[in-house]
């Protein structure tokens, strides 16, 4: 089956409504949650013991970057985020820290000394100390790897920078709360202050009681629940009258437990991320496979290429640079390109410098994004 929207009027259901819900036994001809913007889903009970054929997710399968491109970008970092809206994605993760003074910044961790090399914790420092900090100062494998490079220094971007950047470009947050968010309202009130965030977007508040505060700011506000252990369809069901999407790992939502939160006129957004690309792009489809809305990915390459959703692309110059743009205008890093037959690799802000005298550049296109070519003699095509 193919969904309707869920409702923007779901409030958070507490842990304990959740356990007793495995309990409960839905009558056969049970009505589904009714949903205000259409959806009128009929449980069918069986399918939760065996789906058969699995659901039909959304056709327009709804595609978060976790903490932004990490492997082309610092997380977390604004060039991150660019890079992954360039590749056209519906929504974008930040992990929301506040600081002492009340601000909000976009971090992982609350205490940031493992991830930069310099004592502290968001909540006890100010927003200009936590500015001052250079993000990859320190820090192992994918976090490591940037100190030294064209990202060196990064700073945190103040949640007021990601937001504009989602409005600018038309797509959503995934607001992954974390532990030092005491006024989760404020956060929902910040971001209805720029146009068309609300609407595309996601809070992950945890704890139900923020989830409360939330909605009561922003009755219009989207939230996710994310379950950390396999939950029985029928407690999936009557979560799905309180939350609108349901995410966490993958392995908790077989297609028996899709059917029943597609029931309960809810939406599933499984993480599928991983640092490998091919790991992922099998973990992406087998997702597809059973069903789901959406997916929360690393790489927003490996997800444009599995969907079979390849960016248009442009070729630019300006001066002694070459730029490769995808959706937006924003550059893509890390594709080849041909300079009169001398290959390059795109860096940052999907770059390459330019010889003095050239008379093409190719992008040759693969499964993420378009072919492009630019010519001294012709218009870009």
């Amino acid at each position: 089956m193919i969904l309707g929207s869920s409702s923007s009027s779901r409030r958070a259901a507490s842990a304990a409504l959740l356990a007793l819900a495995a309990l409960v036994i839905i009558p056969a001809n049970a009505p589904a949650a009714p949903d205000p913007l259409g959806c009128t889903q009929v449980p069918e009970l069986g399918r939760w013991q065996d789906a058969g054929t699995p659901d039909a997710g959304l056709a327009d399968t709804r595609i978060t970057v976790h903490r932004g491109a990490a492997q082309l970008a610092p997380e977390n970092t604004v060039p991150a985020y660019e890079y992954a809206i360039a590749y056209d994605v519906d929504m974008i993760e930040i992990d929301v820290q506040q600081t002492l003074d009340h601000r909000y910044v976009v971090f992982h961790d609350w205490d940031i000394e493992s991830r930069t090399g310099q004592p502290g914790k968001i909540p006890l420092m100010t927003y200009a100390e936590v500015k001052a900090i250079n993000v990859v100062q320190k820090g192992s494998g994918l976090v490591g790897r940037w100190k030294g490079s064209a990202y060196d220094p990064s700073y945190m971007p103040d949640l007021e920078e990601i937001l504009a950047l989602a409005s600018q470009h038309g797509v959503g947050i995934n607001f992954d709360l974390k532990e030092s968010v005491y006024d989760t309202a404020d956060v929902a009130l910040l971001a209805a202050q720029y146009p068309g965030v609300i609407e595309k977007s996601i809070f992950q508040p945890y704890v139900p009681a923020r989830a409360e505060q939330i909605l009561a700011a922003v009755p219009d506000a989207k939230i996710m629940l994310n379950p950390q252990f396999s939950t029985p369809p029928g407690a999936l069901y009557v979560a799905g009258a309180e939350y609108d999407w349901f995410g966490s790992d993958l392995p908790w939502y077989p297609a028996e437990a899709i059917v029943a939160i597609h029931d309960a006129c809810a939406l599933v957004q499984p993480n599928v991320y991983s640092d490998n690309k091919a790991t992922e792009a099998a973990d992406l489809q087998a997702a597809l496979d059973r069903g789901v809305d959406g997916a929360m990915v690393n790489n927003p390459d490996v997800a444009a290429d599995v969907l079979d959703q390849p960016v248009p692309t442009s070729i630019v110059v300006d001066g002694s640079t070459a730029c490769l743009l995808g959706h937006h205008d924003l550059g893509l890093p890390g594709k080849p390109l041909d300079i009169d037959g001398t290959a390059l690799t795109t860096a940052k802000g999907g770059c390459v410098p330019l010889p003095t005298e050239w008379t093409s550049i190719t992008f040759a296109g693969d499964g993420s994004a378009l072919a492009s070519s630019l010519s001294t003699q012709s218009e870009p095509i």
